[in-house]
């Protein structure tokens, strides 16, 4: 594979000269350049002495659902522009950028950080800077919100200060009035019922072109030409070679090896890792079937649809090698909600620690590191190169697990949150699930039209205001029957009893990572200032 010619993938050049996108860390800088204060933008007394002559101080969202095509942070950066204008037009000054890309504001489950940040900042007053915040301003209001419970989260925080002002490209709106409120919900309303139907056409047109054998791909799949059908005589064969290594008995690290020795890279132009490999070999475009979420389409006769494009290798060749691949997939792991897959793992921090080995560039490696077993304990390494890591930092793991844990347990007795452990529960809890749930049954009657306008926001002022009592009882509670300070010291001594499943749900809900940096080159020493645990902005509740 070492003499392969490499003219062969010389398409895979071409095409990323011809459509050059820039780096990740490259896309990285421009956002982060794009958030926070605007360049130029006067100094704090300069800007009150400028509001006292009737312009106001606002700040800018901007959000783009969708950065896989181009990956450059273009469609953000072009908002940050209009922002700018529509400020302008308006006699405003925009002194605070949030920027979120490639975040969608409907699918469930996607965090916003910078619209939460947004919103802390609205509720507090001010920016992080200390401007004062006199309104929002936005290319559209679809950027901030698509339903009804996510605009009720802006509303209320942008109301919490008076005599502020919301503009986009349409214009600007006072949010304080009764029917710029019942405008609102009517638009979130509108927006999250096109998305619903949106999903749904997207889905029956995916299904239906999959059932045609249609390709379907953002980007060329590796080992086809650009029009998705033909194959690419080099990538093709690499491909095909690496099938026939894997079933002559060859480890998938030895396959991604000659992928890496054949001169080709991915189709995004980086270099090749095990995961991506695994990816390609799995896949059963390469015999000419297609999988639809997690499934192989089939067609009206049960078998399955042949795809219009040209296949790699032969049908029975793909299913011995996905047998394979699947045969010696670990069955442990660490899921992202920081829930235990399996019967449990070994070490304490796995899925939390990360290389902070410095690249080219500026930027850290961010590997994920495992654990592995040594002749007197087991420590922490970086991944190979296959891997996505670079394989050149490793640590004591008994010496970081300690110092993470006492870091942790100082945390938390600071924060009172082991009181959870011996709280008395609140016993109206059934009577505020109810009244939320009133609430949730009542949108649902007025999205379905079953109710009219009066009669829904006449319900449910009634209903927020039996659920504000209801958590202002239960915060009393809470105060009332707060357990003393014996309490949290006790808990320190429980943390040895927890089981390993709990002891990492717990770190998991503390902590964003732990980045673990070079130490002294020659040293065997641990040294404490190369562990840097990472909190999260944002509780974490776990998965149990």
């Amino acid at each position: 594979m070492a003499d392969h010619d490499t003219s062969v993938c010389s398409y895979a050049q071409i095409e990323r000269r011809t459509k050059p996108k820039p780096p990740a860390h490259e896309v990285e800088l421009l956002l982060n350049d794009l958030r926070g204060v605007p360049h130029g933008t006067p100094s704090l007394l300069e800007l009150l002495a400028i509001r006292d002559t009737g312009w106001r101080l606002v700040v800018a969202y901007c959000r783009i659902s969708n950065d896989r095509h181009r990956r450059d942070g273009h469609g953000v950066k072009d908002q940050a522009g209009h922002c700018a204008r529509i400020a302008a037009q308006h006699r405003m000054i925009v002194v605070h950028r949030y920027v979120d890309n490639d975040k969608s504001a409907s699918k469930v489950g996607v965090r916003r950080p910078e619209f939460e940040a947004m919103l802390d900042a609205l509720t507090c007053g001010t920016t992080t800077a200390g401007f004062p915040i006199d309104g929002v301003v936005c290319v559209s209001d679809d950027r901030l919100y698509r339903d009804v419970h996510t605009y009720q989260q802006f509303l209320d925080c942008f109301t919490a200060h008076p005599a502020r002002v919301y503009a986009d490209g349409l214009g600007s709106y006072d949010l304080y009035s009764e029917e710029a409120a019942r405008r609102g919900l009517l638009g979130a309303a509108a927006a999250r019922a096109e998305s619903k139907k949106q999903q749904q056409r997207a889905m029956l047109n995916h299904r239906a072109r999959a059932e045609r054998g249609e390709p379907v791909a953002v980007r060329r799949p590796f080992g086809w030409n650009a029009d998705l059908l033909t194959l690419h005589p080099g990538e093709s064969e690499v491909v095909r070679r690496g099938v026939q290594s894997l079933l002559g008995g060859k480890t998938l690290t030895a396959v991604t090896q000659e992928f890496v020795a054949s001169g080709c890279t991915s189709t995004l132009g980086n270099p090749w890792q095990r995961q991506t490999v695994k990816q390609i070999l799995r896949n059963p475009r390469i015999c000419g079937y297609r999988k639809l979420n997690g499934a192989l389409v089939l067609g009206n006769d049960g078998n399955p649809v042949i795809g219009q494009w040209e296949p790699i290798v032969s049908p029975e060749e793909w299913r011995l090698v996905a047998e394979s691949l699947e045969r010696k997939r670990h069955p442990g792991g660490w899921h992202r909600n920081g829930a235990l897959r399996g019967g449990g793992t070994t070490y304490l921090l796995t899925g939390l620690v990360r290389c902070g080995r410095p690249l080219d560039g500026g930027r850290q490696c961010g590997a994920s590191m495992h654990g592995r077993p040594t002749r007197v304990s087991y420590e922490y390494c970086c991944r190979t190169a296959l891997d996505g890591g670079c394989g050149r930092v490793s640590r004591q793991g008994p010496a970081v697990d300690d110092l993470i844990t006492q870091y942790a347990l100082t945390v938390l007795d600071r924060q009172s949150m082991l009181d959870a452990w011996s709280a008395i529960p609140w016993p109206d809890t059934h009577r505020l699930e109810i009244a939320k749930h009133h609430k949730a049954a009542l949108q649902e009657q007025w999205y379905a039209g079953e109710i009219s306008d009066g009669e829904y926001f006449s319900q449910l002022a009634r209903q927020e205001t039996e659920i504000k009592r209801l958590v202002n009882e239960q915060q009393t509670w809470m105060i009332r029957h707060r357990p003393g300070a014996h309490q949290n010291a006790d808990a320190r001594s429980r943390w040895d009893g927890l089981s390993m499943t709990a002891k990492r749900e717990t770190l998991y809900g503390l902590l964003e990572s732990v980045i673990i940096l070079p130490g002294t080159k020659g040293s065997h020493r641990f040294e404490p200032s190369t562990v840097i645990p990472v909190r999260r902005t944002t509780p974490k509740t776990s998965a149990g």
